[in-house]
């Protein structure tokens, strides 16, 4: 074979290599593309929902100042009792980002505020002070919990994800309850001041959860979530478990509407030996979310 033959040769079997490597590049970024969209063609690079959640609620606090450590811990109060509302809507908004591959960062929040005003019609021991019967006590209740965890995908195409979250949690619990008058303190009634106590709990906890999402139909899908709490760390114990099922419908590529029913539910105590303060929340909620959803 001439040299210009071997040459002409080795340039024809480059080309067909370099055309072999291209073909393969364009499969594995087309299959790329598709592995990262959910579900079907839509986007899910970035996808962020804004709404809000309507609830019932189910709150017991019991707040105890200057206690025994290890001794009886009192029977606390029950806000709804109190005239607290039951139910009372909030916002929650959710999301992730897709970095890379199966590895994803999701966050969220959720909150609710409610209050009231009334004439008690039994004393309420509360702290070390006694709210007594006929007094105009306010007693009010704040809940928030942000999130931010960590998710492998161990299955991710464009009609079925399911993965493992690892993260943390950040619960903001707060009962607060307040009166001008009626109020019998450690040294006998207090007057001419307003009296307030306040049981909080507020606490980073590691976060452990499962995510699963199949597609239903054209952009349609469905799927649950589960989130376990732990919240091991002196001075604090309990746990946070929180649960949804959800449907989204995307009416267009990058926007789309969702509905939910959520649960979530706290058991948190904290016992303060250096303050010899002991706060403990059985406080859960419950309800449908809406929300609408951007996604690229």
């Amino acid at each position: 074979m001439r040299p210009t033959d071997q040459i002409s040769a080795r340039i024809e079997t480059g080309i067909r290599r370099l055309r072999l490597f291209a073909a393969v590049a364009c499969l594995l970024l087309a299959a790329s593309r598709a592995e990262a969209q959910f579900p079907g063609d839509v986007p899910d690079t970035f996808r962020l929902n804004v709404g809000g959640m309507y609830a019932w609620f189910g709150t017991d606090v019991t707040l105890q100042e200057n206690f025994t450590p290890g001794g009886p811990i009192g029977a606390g109060i029950n806000l709804e009792d109190l005239g607290v509302p039951k139910s009372r809507p909030g916002f929650s908004g959710r999301g992730y980002w897709n970095p890379f591959g199966r590895f994803f960062i999701d966050f969220g929040y959720s909150g609710f505020d409610r209050s009231v005003t009334e004439t008690i019609l039994f004393d309420i021991p509360f702290g070390d002070v006694t709210y007594t019967a006929g007094a105009s006590v306010e007693t009010s209740m704040q809940s928030h919990l942000p999130y931010l965890d960590f998710r492998y995908n161990f299955i991710k195409n464009d009609a079925v994800q399911l993965g493992l979250t690892l993260g943390v949690a950040y619960p903001i619990l707060e009962a607060k309850v307040s009166a001008a008058a009626g109020v019998v303190g450690p040294g006998g009634p207090v007057i001419g001041q307003i009296v307030t106590e306040e049981a909080k709990i507020s606490t980073p906890v590691p976060l452990l959860g499962l995510l699963f999402d199949a597609r239903l139909g054209d952009r349609v899908s469905a799927g649950v979530l589960f989130n376990g709490i732990f919240a091991p760390v002196h001075p604090y114990v309990g746990s946070i478990f929180q649960a949804d099922a959800h449907i989204d419908w995307f009416f267009a590529r990058n926007f789309g509407v969702g509905a939910a029913f959520d649960y979530t539910k706290f058991n948190i105590k904290k016992e303060d030996e250096d303050n010899l303060t002991l706060v403990d929340f059985s406080y859960h909620y419950y309800g449908p979310r809406a929300y609408f959803t951007v996604t690229f």
